[in-house]
C-alpha cells in the first residue's frame, strides 16, 4: 500500500467502492427484468438459450457484489481497528491492497458482462 495514502482518503475510496458495487447490484436487477421480458416472449429456442446464460451470468454477479460489499465494509473496519471483525464463509478480512485487486477485477469482469449483454440486447431485445 502506498503509505503517502491518508486515512481518510482510504475510506472515501472504500465509500466510492461500496456505492460502485450497490450500482452494479442495480443494474444487474434490471438487466434481469429484461431478460424475463424475453423469456416471457414466444423468442427462438437459441435466444432462450442465450437468455439463460445471461440469467447465470447475472446471478452469479450479484453474488459477487454481495460477496464484495460485505468484503468492503469488512476491509473498513480492519481500516478503522475495530475489535468486532467477522469472517464470512471462512474468507478473511483482506487488507486494502487485496480489496482493491479484486475490485479492479470486479469492475473489468462487469464492464465485460454489461458489453455483452447490450450486444445481445441490442439483436434480440
Amino acid at each position: 500500500m502506498d503509505t503517502s495514502t491518508q486515512p481518510t482518503d482510504l475510506h472515501e475510496q472504500i465509500n466510492s467502492w461500496k456505492e460502485e458495487v450497490r450500482e452494479v447490484k442495480e443494474e444487474v436487477g434490471l438487466m434481469r427484468e429484461r431478460l424475463e421480458q424475453i423469456a416471457l416472449s414466444k423468442a427462438p429456442k437459441e435466444v432462450m438459450s442465450r437468455v439463460e446464460h445471461f440469467e447465470n451470468r447475472i446471478l452469479r454477479q450479484r453474488e459477487v457484489a454481495d460477496e464484495m460489499f460485505h468484503d468492503i465494509k469488512q476491509c473498513a473496519k480492519k481500516l478503522a481497528d475495530s475489535p468486532s471483525i467477522v469472517n464470512h464463509d471462512d474468507r478473511p478480512v483482506e487488507d486494502y491492497d487485496t480489496i482493491q485487486g479484486r475490485m479492479e477485477t470486479f469492475q473489468k469482469l462487469y464492464t465485460e458482462l454489461k458489453s455483452e449483454f447490450n450486444q445481445f440486447m441490442s439483436a434480440h431485445g
